[in-house]
């Protein structure tokens, strides 16, 4: 029993990465920051008319160092990277018109909508675990229409004839 516990648990915790790094003893002054700046996002589609959204980018100054190995290797290797990028954020649908396409009037595109950001292991997938995806049309949330299944954000798509806006 202990054999298969510690066979499954330690290479989760052998590859899980390290905590992110907010001082180093080289350089005790300095500090690793990264926050989320207010920004407005231009998004647009070839052929329809692009859509000005807030949004915001995440910035910052995180450490990463690699100290040389030696040969052989005594100990592991003393490489870090720690990268700035989003901590928690959200999906938006912003539906573009497309004037003078008769067969897709508009485009839908899925846009990530960054809430919080902070100093995370470099190469670390974005996880999309947890995020919500919000259909915010014009009218706020909830107000926009929402896609069938087999239209997927991001693809164009046509009104039914009879639906009025």
């Amino acid at each position: 029993m202990l054999r298969v516990l510690v066979g499954a648990v330690l290479p989760t915790m052998l590859l899980a990465a390290p905590p992110p790094i907010n001082k180093l003893a080289l350089f005790p002054d300095k500090s690793a920051w990264c926050e989320a700046k207010n920004i407005t996002q231009i998004v647009g589609h070839s052929g329809c008319e692009a859509k000005s959204i807030q949004n915001r980018a995440c910035l910052g100054q995180c450490f990463s160092y690699s100290v040389p190995n030696t040969f052989p290797q005594s100990t592991e290797s003393l490489v870090h990277c720690d990268s700035c990028m989003p901590a928690q954020s959200m999906w938006e649908i912003v539906t573009l018109e497309c004037p003078g396409h008769e067969e897709v009037p508009r485009v839908d595109k899925l846009v990530e909508k960054i809430v919080q950001c902070s100093c995370q292991a470099c190469g670390k997938e974005p996880s999309h675990e947890g995020l919500s995806v919000y259909m915010q049309g014009e009218d706020g949330p909830g107000g926009g229409q929402t896609p069938e299944p087999e239209d997927p954000p991001g693809v164009p798509h046509t009104e039914e004839e009879g639906a009025e806006d």
